[in-house]
């Protein structure tokens, strides 16, 4: 008699199922957390203390992502959302809550990332924003045949939005073209993407290029002035010395430092093919996350060592940071990351020796769950 083979059970896929729920607390993308079956579900645009109804639509790795459907209970905090889109749009994640709240759920979420640092830490100091909307002077619309807008990735479709409240005033013409004389749909079929944005010469529009080709800028111009500010009062006043800028682009960061204190000797560091041949003592083109980039920054270097080294490295953050810093030796060390995340990996690499010395959240990207970090660190 032969061995019966084992009934192999079908897994029951939750996508489509209705749940209710109750919100707990936030997470650090903006999102609502509840517990269904004991397992964390996700669901955007909702607040602690929230119930309703919503549609799971991914589930994974022990946890699941609800869309939310219908509202019961309504949080205190709970406002009106100032753009006709936001309850479908993926652009902003809080502008269903009063702007306190917003740098409250912030800095909840990176004070739970600086705890992987697991020592004293200061005081986070928080620079909030006088311009919640309309700020953003760059912005990447998707489109999909006739469709231009914000890709949805849960739906995986194109959203349209002609209301969008954060796309600073002056884009706007540009961006009503788009919707009210779709000509565009006769030179770009099938799908990609046009970024408008704003120059010294006005508003230009690309299509299909790289994000940032003209050179990257901060997308908020006032809140720019802040971290340059920030950066600039943790440099200090120093008579001399030499400063490093990684990730430097055109100097935005450290711009400020040597406009007010022309002593100091600044080397900057970026992957820029384009200004190969503008390449000086003071700017070096190099792509920093080479294998190679710190012995091909040490052979054509100025200097062997700085006493202050500025990195503002992308999303990814700078994996090499404490390789750099054993290198170079530097006094002190301005980390500015768009990533709570990585930046907390990049500075456990640099051991316990190092202090920790400030901390500021820069809200960069009001109505989004994301911001600009910046840690000054000083070594023995």
């Amino acid at each position: 008699m032969k061995p019966r083979k084992p009934v192999r059970r079908q897994r029951s896929n939750p996508a489509g199922r209705k749940i209710t729920f109750e919100i707990e607390s936030m997470d650090t993308m903006g999102q609502g957390v509840a517990h269904i079956d004991g397992k964390p579900c996700f669901i955007a645009k909702t607040l602690p203390g929230e119930t309703g109804t919503a549609t799971i639509f991914r589930a994974s790795k022990g946890v699941q992502f609800a869309r939310l459907e219908t509202l019961e209970q309504r949080a205190e905090n709970r406002v009106e959302p100032a753009c006709e889109h936001f309850e479908h749009c993926p652009g902003c994640h809080f502008l269903h809550t009063d702007y306190q709240s917003e740098l409250t759920y912030k800095t909840d979420a990176l004070a739970g990332h600086l705890k992987r640092l697991d020592r004293a830490l200061p005081n986070v100091e928080v620079h909030g924003t006088e311009q919640r909307l309309h700020y953003r002077n760059r912005v990447q619309l998707h489109y999909r045949h006739k469709y231009i807008g914000m890709l949805d990735p849960v739906a995986d479709t194109v959203l349209p939005v002609p209301g969008c409240q954060i796309v600073d005033e002056q884009l706007k013409p540009v961006m009503d073209a788009l919707y009210q004389q779709p000509e565009w749909t006769e030179q770009h079929s099938g799908k990609g993407h046009c970024e408008i944005y704003l120059t010294g010469d006005g508003v230009s529009t690309a299509w299909d290029s790289p994000y940032a080709h003209g050179g990257f800028t901060q997308v908020n111009g006032a809140m720019n002035e802040v971290l340059r500010n920030t950066v600039l009062a943790q440099f200090g006043d120093r008579n001399s010395g030499k400063l490093l800028d990684l990730f430097s682009g055109e100097g935005n960061l450290s711009e400020l430092i040597v406009e007010r204190q022309p002593a100091i000797d600044r080397v900057m560091v970026d992957f820029a093919p384009e200004r190969v041949k503008e390449q000086t003592l003071s700017f070096l083109h190099l792509d920093l996350f080479s294998e190679t980039a710190l012995r091909t920054f040490r052979a054509r270097s100025p200097h062997s060592k700085f006493d202050v080294l500025l990195v503002d490295p992308p999303r990814k953050g700078f994996p090499a940071l404490h390789e750099w810093v054993k290198a170079l030796k530097p006094e002190k060390l301005i980390y500015v990351s768009c990533n709570a995340a990585t930046l907390v990996r990049d500075l456990q690499l640099l051991g316990s020796q190092c202090s920790i010395e400030h901390i500021s959240l820069i809200d960069l990207f009001p109505g989004t769950y994301h911001y600009e970090t910046l840690v000054t660190v000083t070594f023995p």
